[in-house]
C-alpha cells in the first residue's frame, strides 16, 4: 500500500483546493492511505520537510512531487510506474508589457482562475478568495497584491503576504513582505515586471521596509529564474533548498523598498 502525504499552505494556491479534491476520490483506495497536512497550522512541519511552494504530496516518505498532479499521474504511481519528471524552463521575453494594474482582492481573485488553476471552475479561485480575505482582514490591508490586465484579461500579477505568517523556514518580521507568486512567465511577453514594480512602490505605504521570496535559479518554480529578480534589484541571501525532481536549486532573496 502507497503511502500519500499531501502537504499544503491552507488555500494559497488554488491548486491545494484541486489536489484536495482529487485525492479525496481515492480515499477508499485499497491501494493507498491518504494524509493530509496543513502547513499553515504547525510551522515546524515546513521546516523538518523544507517546504518551500505551498502544495507537496510525498509518496511513500521519498518522492517528493510539487505542484498540479493529474489523475492518470497518481493511478501511475499507485500501479508502481513513477512518471519522469520534466525540466520546466522556460524562456523570458525581454519585452516588458505595461498594462492595466489592479488589486489583489477576494473579488479580483476570479479573474486569475483560468491562469493559475488551469481551470474555468470558479470554486477553486473562491476558496482563495476566502483565504485573501481572512487574511486582509487580519492584517488591515487593502489587497494582498497587484493584478496586470492586457484587454481586460488577467495576465499577471505579484502577490504578496506579510512574512510573519508564512509557514516555510524563512526570515519573519512585521515590516517584511513575502512574495508568494510573481506571474507569468513567458515567452511571448514580460508580464510580470510591472505588477511587481508596482507592488513594490506601493508596499512602504502598507508598512513594509522589505521584500523577501524563494526563487530557484533556472526554472520559474517556486518564483524565478533567479537572475530575472536579481536584475530588478533582489539580493541573493543564499541556497536553501534542491527540489531534485523539479529541477530547481532554491535561494533565499530580499529587497530593500524605498519609501516614495
Amino acid at each position: 500500500m502507497r503511502k500519500v502525504d499531501f502537504y499544503y499552505w491552507g488555500d494559497q494556491c488554488p491548486h491545494n483546493c484541486k489536489i484536495r479534491e482529487l485525492l479525496s476520490g481515492f480515499s477508499n483506495d485499497k491501494r493507498c492511505k491518504i494524509n493530509l497536512f496543513d502547513i499553515s497550522k504547525d510551522y515546524n512541519i515546513a521546516e523538518k520537510l523544507n517546504i518551500f511552494s505551498p502544495n507537496m504530496i510525498i509518496i511513500d516518505n521519498d518522492l517528493r512531487w510539487h505542484g498540479p498532479i493529474s489523475i492518470d499521474n497518481l493511478e501511475n504511481i499507485l500501479n508502481g510506474t513513477i512518471p519522469e519528471a520534466k525540466t520546466y524552463n522556460v524562456k523570458m521575453s525581454n519585452n516588458i508589457i505595461m498594462g492595466d494594474i489592479k488589486d489583489l482582492t477576494e473579488e479580483t481573485i476570479i479573474d486569475t482562475c483560468a491562469l493559475c488553476s488551469s481551470s474555468k471552475k470558479d470554486i477553486y479561485c473562491k476558496d482563495k478568495g476566502n483565504w485573501i480575505k481572512v487574511l486582509r482582514q487580519r492584517y488591515n490591508l487593502p489587497h494582498m497584491g497587484k493584478l496586470h490586465y492586457l484587454n481586460e484579461i488577467c495576465i499577471g500579477g505579484a502577490e504578496f503576504i506579510p512574512s510573519v505568517v508564512v509557514p516555510y523556514p524563512i526570515p519573519k518580521a512585521e515590516d517584511m513582505a513575502f512574495l508568494t507568486c510573481s506571474f507569468t512567465t513567458s515567452e511571448n511577453g514580460d508580464y510580470k515586471t510591472y505588477p511587481l514594480q508596482r507592488l513594490e512602490e506601493e508596499l512602504p505605504k502598507l508598512g513594509f521596509k522589505s521584500i523577501i521570496a524563494i526563487a530557484s535559479e533556472n526554472t520559474p518554480f517556486p518564483n524565478g529564474p533567479l537572475d530575472w529578480f536579481l536584475d530588478k534589484g533582489y539580493i541573493d541571501l543564499g541556497f536553501v533548498f534542491e527540489e531534485k525532481r523539479h529541477f530547481a536549486k532554491m535561494h533565499l532573496i530580499k529587497k530593500d523598498l524605498m519609501d516614495v
